[in-house]
């Protein structure tokens, strides 16, 4: 790409110091600037009627010799002795039950708090900068306690979360009344449940307000190939959530397709980002310049997917992967004759 760039290319170096100088907060407010230009667009239409965004965290990269003042420590054992192990995490916002994926936001998470703490510090900016953009924030099991749920509640934001531990009082009290109560018969492509729901559960001490429980018992059928044969094979799976949405505002079908969404965070993001963009690979070791180049990384993600998405025809989409078009739109900005603006001679001014 010389003729493009030039043939004075910055070092790897050099960029990196320029990354770990940059303010976030600029790349924050493009990727704000697209979100809104994509929802004017209609391009973020969805059938619900209710927009959900789902948060989670993320380790990125790990080190056993190299650390900074914003490294996560833990102690691992390696041929039965402890070690040090340094690493970093980020937490993201991401909006779910669309074909176009859009993360909003990320935080890192400092030495000595936990997920939620960075989560609330996240959300703190996008309750900020997207006031209108979503409805629901879900969660996973780590996230269910009371100050996150009353948190969200204060910022008329509800809440589903996941309920893992059978200890929970909350998870007895649903059982003991579920038991009398006949469930609903739900299908959802390839997976049938059976879905107790109920509201005003008041056993979650702390919330402000009577929480919701939902308990679904799912048989979902797969194909997997053996032997160069498919067989269709049965799991079984057994989910409690806990939420805040009244049965006036949300349908039993709507919480549990939802809740089940979260993995959309996993599967259309962090997964995408590692595979395929290098997310977790370290450029530079420094907490500044990890944030602005993931920040730079979701904007070239967001607009790469928008082009995919909304720009070509099904019928290429379904020629073309997401990587094959990276690798045209590449190839065409190299077999280009143009110059970039900084490349260009300044036009000569004629004294007389």
């Amino acid at each position: 790409m010389e003729k493009l760039v030039g043939d004075m290319k910055a070092s790897g170096d050099t960029i990196g110091r320029v990354f770990g100088l940059m303010c976030p907060d600029p790349m924050r407010y493009m990727l704000k600037s697209i979100a809104y230009q994509l929802k004017r667009n209609k391009a973020l239409l969805t059938k619900w009627p209710l927009r959900f965004v789902s948060v989670d965290g993320h380790e990125l990269f790990s080190s056993r010799s190299r650390c900074c003042d914003r490294c996560l420590k833990r102690t691992i054992t390696v041929k039965d002795k402890p070690v040090t192990e340094y690493y970093h995490r980020v937490v993201a916002c991401h909006v779910i039950g669309l074909e176009l994926p859009l993360p909003l936001d990320l935080e890192s998470i400092l030495p000595g708090e936990g997920e939620v703490i960075a989560a609330e510090r996240l959300l703190e900016r996008v309750f900020r900068n997207y006031p209108r953009f979503f409805d629901v924030v879900v969660v996973d099991g780590l996230y269910l306690e009371a100050p996150f749920f009353n948190f969200c509640l204060a910022h008329d934001k509800h809440v589903i979360a996941v309920i893992k531990s059978e200890r929970r009082i909350l998870m007895q009290d649903a059982a003991g009344l579920f038991r009398d109560i006949e469930p609903q018969i739900l299908r959802e492509k390839t997976v049938q449940a059976r879905i107790w729901d109920e509201e005003g559960f008041n056993t979650f001490e702390g919330v402000k307000i009577p929480v919701r429980v939902l308990h679904a018992e799912e048989e979902e059928t797969k194909r997997h190939r053996v032997a160069g044969k498919w067989t269709w094979n049965t799991h079984n799976h057994n989910w409690w959530w806990a939420t805040t949405l009244p049965k006036s505002m949300a349908t039993t079908r709507l919480v549990w397709r939802a809740a089940h969404s979260r993995w959309d965070i996993e599967n259309d993001l962090f997964d995408d980002l590692v595979q395929n963009w290098s997310m977790n690979h370290c450029y530079r070791h420094s907490a500044n310049a990890i944030i602005t180049l993931l920040l730079t990384l979701l904007v070239a993600f967001v607009l790469v997917k928008t082009f995919y998405h909304r720009n070509l025809k099904s019928e290429v989409r379904s020629r073309f992967s997401v990587i094959a078009i990276a690798d045209e739109i590449l190839i065409g900005i190299t077999h280009e004759t143009f110059l970039a603006p900084w490349l260009c001679e300044a036009p000569s001014i004629d004294s007389s």
